[in-house]
């Protein structure tokens, strides 16, 4: 029985941890939002952080288990970070495997348009949708009409 306290109070000491992580991540967020869109944001920067020590406790659980194997606190710790390491780097997986993170690179010609409002002096970027993807206005445009 009190081997079973253990095991769960291993769980709890990880799980807390993952959430601690989580909160901090969260309150990061919100003290310095994502600033700038073509870089990781800090709350990214902060959970890297986290699952970074979480995989260096992995480490460090798992050679405890070999140096003292009776420890039921430390077990349930490890099942606790072995899930979460290795849940990330499935997570990251599946969504690279699945293409997720892949461009369209179909044909230009075929897949945008380009056009020009002389009206309202602006240039549009479209796609087959017609869903604008790129607007452009000018204050002085001089357009040569080629006839």
């Amino acid at each position: 029985m009190r081997t079973e306290k253990k095991f769960i109070a291993g769980i709890a000491r990880g799980l807390a941890y993952y959430a601690g992580g989580t909160a901090l991540v969260w309150l990061t967020y919100l003290l310095f939002g994502w600033e700038y869109a073509h870089a990781p944001a800090a709350y990214h920067l902060v959970g890297l952080l986290v699952l970074v020590i979480g995989a260096v406790l992995l480490i460090r659980r798992l050679i405890s288990v070999f140096t003292t194997p009776a420890d039921a606190h430390n077990k349930g710790a490890l099942l606790v970070h072995t899930l979460a390491v290795v849940g990330f780097i499935l997570f990251f997986k599946l969504i690279i495997l699945n293409g997720a993170l892949k461009r369209d690179t179909g044909d230009f010609e075929t897949s945008e348009a380009l056009s020009l409002d002389h009206k309202a002096q602006t240039v549009l970027l479209t796609n087959k949708r017609q869903d604008t993807l790129y607007y452009q206005s000018a204050d002085s445009v001089y357009v040569k009409n080629l006839q």
